[in-house]
């Protein structure tokens, strides 16, 4: 995990409602590890791009974070605390000023397992602005 993604989990872990919600700090980088029971938040890197539109600098990321529970309407009370934990949050990231963090879009979706399991996803895609400090 990357800088910005480290300051995302500690974000969320620091996040009281979300902590609650998970009934502890569940949350994982990439998938839930298959020995974990749910609920939990997954994170991932899903886009960035350097700005390169000044001498400083700058960086452009956009983060997938959702929450996977064993139903849709758990995810999604739990992807309002994640909002609550991200949107419009200044993330301490080292080596950089993070001056932008912002949800994009809305992420919300069931998926089943082969074993005819259902799991609901839900969160969004979270914008992260940042310059070299």
């Amino acid at each position: 995990m990357n800088a910005a993604g480290s300051a995302i989990y500690s974000a969320l872990a620091g996040h009281a409602g979300l902590i609650a919600a998970l009934g502890g700090t569940a949350i994982w980088y990439g998938v839930v590890p298959r020995d974990r029971a749910l609920p939990g938040v997954v994170l991932s890197l899903a886009s960035g791009i350097e700005d390169n539109e000044t001498p400083t600098r700058s960086v452009n990321l956009v983060y997938q974070v959702t929450a996977v529970a064993s139903t849709l309407f758990q995810a999604g009370q739990i992807a309002e605390q994640i909002d609550a934990a991200l949107h419009g949050a200044t993330l301490t990231i080292t080596g950089w000023g993070n001056f932008w963090t912002a949800r994009e879009s809305v992420v919300s979706y069931l998926e089943i397992d082969p074993a005819g399991h259902s799991f609901g996803h839900a969160g969004g895609e979270y914008r992260v602005r940042m310059a070299v400090a």
